[in-house]
């Protein structure tokens, strides 16, 4: 069985991610991916990072899916005994930081 990460969103939700992502982020690549809150019934875009994530933006489940779509990055999928998980990356931490200032203009229209 494929190994998983977690990690915890404010509302103390913990949630999981395949641990390739963590591997990838480990060689420099920069990833997106939402997430979703079942006790707060609120979405994230979640982006992890070395140790840790960062949450980038919050809001209603349906606005997130529609700004997650919006993402201007290529879309990739893992699939494995866990399901089907799936995340934007960007090639260039300028991409990625390009990306993130759209993202949070849009977000505060959320």
């Amino acid at each position: 069985m494929p190994q998983m990460s977690s990690y915890k969103l404010p509302c103390g939700s913990k949630n999981y991610f395949p641990e390739k992502i963590d591997y990838f982020t480990r060689k420099g690549k920069f990833i997106l991916f939402p997430s979703y809150s079942t006790k707060r019934k609120i979405g994230y875009i979640i982006s992890p990072k070395q140790k840790g994530v960062d949450i980038i933006v919050q809001g209603p489940p349906q606005d997130i899916v529609n700004l997650y779509q919006s993402i201007s990055l290529e879309e990739n999928e893992i699939r494995d005994e866990n399901g089907v998980f799936i995340y934007k990356e960007a090639q260039t931490k300028e991409e990625f930081e390009q990306v993130f200032e759209k993202f949070v203009s849009q977000s505060n229209q959320i």
